[in-house]
């Protein structure tokens, strides 16, 4: 955007709140300014995600929870970040390599560059051998024209920390190791959960009609350093449950915790806030904001293991658990989660408290009269 003036680009992410997490505060710290008053911007608008930069080229930024997001435009230059969450990334690059045609007002400052160029890259972390971004980069039949640039955690020395550093690799082996630290694709043994990316993760639309969920449940995890997280949980007349909806974010004061809680409910329903019990004071003032709140007392075995049945098939051909796409920290996490380790168990965890909730109390509200989304 800054050296080709005039040209038109897309940052996309696995699911839209991203900008709001990662991305945008990334931006923020990088400019040392907020987003809409750094001088390389001259307007950021909110409603349509889009970015005008000051010599006249235009960002915008798209969620692609759906894999058509991008459809419609032409652009010049296109960035997909942590592209190992993207559900149905294969669709997703495709879509937009298709709109990669050029807006054909781009004016490259280099003259060593022809106008009209177009290109895309993707920031991640690898994933699995014989997955869709593997395949694209790194497979046999990977694209001719690919490159790719491969860092490792001690390349990234002077941002992270050595100590940091350190403490990630003393905790990370096998292929965590390859992946997390080396920068590689490698595949990971089974963790704790049955958990099926193709099975288990589905659109709301296309599993559960609206109507047929009769209750809602949400699970809190509180974190400070450690993010805090929050899910949102569908379930219909037979107890399958579908997790619509998730919070995740680091360095979360306890009124934007309950702010964000509140955003949640209304989104989807009245429903009981099962929270991490060490934390009774945040409880408590979720209590005083009008949310019901309250603790989780379960055992931690039992949770797992009642997550554990959820995943697996109940006799019908379907199962007792299903995740929405935009819940990409949740699905990271549930591929990664070792019940032995406490790692990779923040989403895992509220769902858990979510879970046993439902299972030892019924009286969780029947939703009327939902507002529409």
């Amino acid at each position: 955007a800054w050296e080709n003036p005039g040209s038109s680009g897309l940052i996309a992410a696995p699911a839209f709140r991203k900008f709001r997490e990662v991305i945008i505060p990334t931006f923020e710290d990088l400019l040392n300014a907020k987003i809409g008053v750094t001088p390389f911007f001259t307007r950021f608008n909110r409603a349509e995600m889009s970015l005008d930069v000051f010599n006249g080229s235009k960002i915008w930024m798209i969620g692609l929870d759906k894999a058509e997001a991008a459809e419609g435009m032409n652009i010049d230059w296109a960035w997909v970040d942590e592209a190992r969450l993207v559900p149905k990334f294969k669709e997703a690059w495709n879509s937009i390599l298709r709109r990669l045609r050029g807006s054909g007002q781009s004016t490259p400052l280099d003259d060593r560059v022809p106008e009209n160029v177009v290109g895309a890259w993707v920031t991640t972390t690898p994933d699995h051998p014989g997955s869709a971004l593997h395949s694209f980069f790194e497979g046999k039949d990977r694209d001719p024209e690919s490159k790719v640039y491969r860092m490792s955690m001690d390349d990234n020395l002077a941002n992270l920390g050595e100590s940091y550093i350190e403490g990630m690799k003393r905790t990370h082996s096998g292929g965590f190791y390859d992946r997390f630290i080396l920068g590689r694709f490698a595949a990971i043994s089974a963790g704790a959960f049955e958990f099926d990316y193709a099975v288990h993760v589905q659109q709301f639309e296309d599993l559960f009609l609206r109507e047929n969920i009769r209750r809602f449940a949400y699970g809190v995890d509180f974190g400070w350093t450690n993010p805090s997280a929050v899910v949102a949980i569908g379930l219909d007349g037979d107890d399958r449950a579908f997790v619509a909806d998730e919070l995740y974010r680091s360095r979360l004061s306890e009124s934007d915790l309950i702010a964000e809680c509140e955003l949640l409910q209304l989104k989807w329903g009245n429903g009981t806030f099962w929270c991490d019990a060490s934390e009774p004071r945040t409880i408590m003032a979720l209590r005083r904001a009008g949310l019901n709140a309250r603790p989780n007392k379960t055992k931690r075995d039992g949770g797992i293991r009642e997550l554990g049945g959820r995943f697996k098939d109940a006799g019908d051909g379907r199962r007792r658990l299903y995740i929405s796409p935009s819940c990409v920290n949740l699905i990271d996490e549930l591929q990664l989660y070792d019940a032995d380790k406490k790692e990779h168990d923040h989403a895992v965890d509220a769902l858990r408290y979510a879970m046993m909730g439902v299972k030892g109390h019924g009286e969780i509200e029947v939703l009327t009269g939902r507002r529409p989304r």
